[in-house]
């Protein structure tokens, strides 16, 4: 819910992808303090950015917290998640814009905003419960592809594709 309101908010009212980030940072801090779980905080500039992030935590008393800004001309996100309290905060900025998710756990919020020229996203979300997912797309060439599976439980699902190459594809499925 943070996430969303932060995402709304930057659009809505002219905020930068780094004020996003910095008031996310505030937000998510007091969390991280409560909970002493994962947090990493990636700000890359320039070209060619890259960055993995691994979390993976098996204590449901901590949280695993993801927060990166990529703004250039190749921006690459690749995020693995697996625990509880998974939340994710991703900006990115430039020509090529490619994130990716991996996650399996529960109670988690998700706020990807691109911005650019060639947006993807790509989502594998296995073994779910309290999903919160923003995605926004502003650009030329938008493509979501997500893929629910197995037990995915209590979701909550916001959409927002503005651009000329709209596409949009989710799977679903519950063994």
């Amino acid at each position: 819910m943070i996430a969303a309101f932060l995402f709304t908010a930057a659009l809505v009212f002219g905020q930068t992808p780094e004020d996003f980030l910095q008031e996310s940072s505030l937000l998510l801090e007091e969390e991280i303090n409560a909970q002493n779980g994962n947090q990493t905080i990636i700000q890359q500039e320039g070209r060619r950015n890259e960055a993995e992030i691994v979390q993976t935590l098996t204590d449901s008393e901590k949280a695993n917290i993801a927060q990166l800004l990529q703004s250039g001309d190749f921006n690459l996100a690749i995020i693995r998640q697996e625990g509880q309290n998974n939340k994710l905060a991703l900006v990115q900025r430039g020509s090529n814009n490619y994130y990716e998710l991996d996650l399996i756990g529960s109670n988690n919020k998700i706020g990807i905003v691109q911005q650019g020229n060639e947006n993807r996203i790509v989502q594998k979300i296995d073994q779910v419960d309290n999903l919160d997912i923003e995605l926004i797309q502003i650009g030329n060439d938008n493509e979501i592809i997500q893929v629910l599976e197995g037990n995915v439980e209590n979701k909550e699902l916001k959409i927002i594709q503005q651009g000329d190459g709209l596409r949009l594809q989710i799977e679903q499925s519950k063994i």
